[in-house]
């Protein structure tokens, strides 16, 4: 084999077709009570569907017994390696949007390009744009000072760790350089911190920076960086405290374990996503936010060599799920947070529990978990 690839291994042929089995057997009913037909002259009767792409750069970091120098754009936005022709990052996302007719959000972090370039930043904004995507806010405010200092981070990369003033003053920043990177102000109407590390100040921020689509309700990562709660909060979108500030938390299964976990390409199997999927349409949760990174899709073998190789699992997920929803579109549609936003306000069901996950997909998941750190240490041919 020139290339390790999962179905070559047989493992496809295996697990794939009793992952399909189970998740029909495993599938909740659509005939939840009070649920109308698809009507195709209320397209919002579908349940609407969001990619969200976190788009960024790499600081220096410190691994304990290396320090993992820093990554710019070629490697960790483009996924372009020395050793391979085709770029393996936001090009193949937007090229697998595409194949199924779709487009995606990609929140675009900004304040790296003062450490990066901003011709970096423009370039990547400038195709994602031409080809007809979405570019919302995306922050790492450590990133402005890309490099350790004295074997530390520059900053605090959480944007909750700042005053009020300070947080409203990253988001205008970073407003600026999408605008200065081409980015169409009036279209800019969304945030996503680094690390869901923001705080119900951030929605106080946003208002104050024209912002009024928040993406960063994510309860997988309350116990690590997400410092925003509500006692209002739903399982879809909702009204903030913020009069004019909206929030489409990132979505959730509950596990087994009875811990959360989000909806992340490289983090749950495809049959899970299409699992939550059903479950969030049966329960009437009508907004259901994915998020991925654009270094998802390849393994990076040597920074300094610039060699890498396909992530072949997540593609395949990435695939299976805009294939998925393109096969039903009479019950889901992708759209971007852009368009979303520019609905606001709107009617939402007050649907506040998160579905939960069948075990024995958990368990699979862990198997499919295993076989991918393992394929990112393949030789390469």
């Amino acid at each position: 084999m020139s290339e390790w690839d999962w179905k070559e291994t047989g493992a496809g042929a295996l697990f794939d077709p009793l992952k399909e089995r189970l998740a029909r057997a495993l599938r909740p009913s659509d005939h939840s009570e009070g649920r109308a037909s698809f009507d195709p002259d209320r397209p919002d009767d579908r349940t609407r569907v969001y990619l969200t792409v976190d788009t960024e750069c790499a600081e220096e970091r410190n691994l304990g017994s290396r320090v993992q120098p820093p990554m710019g754009y070629d490697l960790r936005v483009w996924g372009r390696f020395d050793n391979r022709d085709e770029e393996l990052g936001v090009p193949l996302i937007m090229s697998e949007l595409e194949a199924c007719g779709m487009r995606g959000t990609f929140y675009t972090e900004a304040i790296g390009a003062h450490h990066f370039g901003k011709a970096g930043l423009k370039e990547v904004c400038q195709q994602m744009l031409d080809r007809g995507h979405d570019v919302q806010l995306h922050v790492h405010p450590v990133q402005r000072q890309a490099l350790l200092q004295e074997g530390k981070p520059s900053a605090s990369d959480n944007i909750s760790a700042y005053s009020l003033a300070e947080q409203t003053a990253l988001l205008s920043e970073g407003m600026d350089l999408l605008e200065e990177a081409g980015v169409p102000r009036r279209s800019i109407l969304s945030y996503r911190a680094g690390n869901f590390g923001a705080s119900n100040l951030t929605w106080q921020a946003m208002a104050a920076a024209g912002l009024t689509l928040s993406s960063n309700y994510n309860p997988c990562y309350f116990d690590l960086h997400c410092g925003m709660r509500s006692e209002d909060a739903l399982a879809g979108l909702f009204r903030t405290e913020v009069d004019g500030v909206w929030e489409l938390p990132i979505t959730n299964f509950r596990q087994p374990n009875g811990g959360h976990r989000h909806l992340q390409i490289m983090a749950v199997s495809l049959a899970e996503m299409i699992h939550c999927l059903r479950a969030c349409r049966a329960r009437g949760i009508r907004h259901v936010t994915f998020v991925t990174h654009s270094f998802e899709y390849f393994h990076i073998d040597s920074i300094e060599g610039r060699r890498g190789h396909k992530n072949v699992i997540n593609i395949a997920r990435l695939r299976g799920l805009l294939e998925f929803i393109q096969a039903h579109d009479d019950e889901f549609v992708m759209e971007t947070v852009g368009e979303l936003a520019q609905r606001l306000p709107q009617d939402v069901p007050e649907v506040r529990e998160y579905p939960a996950e069948p075990r024995a997909l958990h368990l699979m998941r862990l198997v499919e978990q295993g076989l991918k750190r393992m394929s990112a240490h393949v030789p390469l041919p």
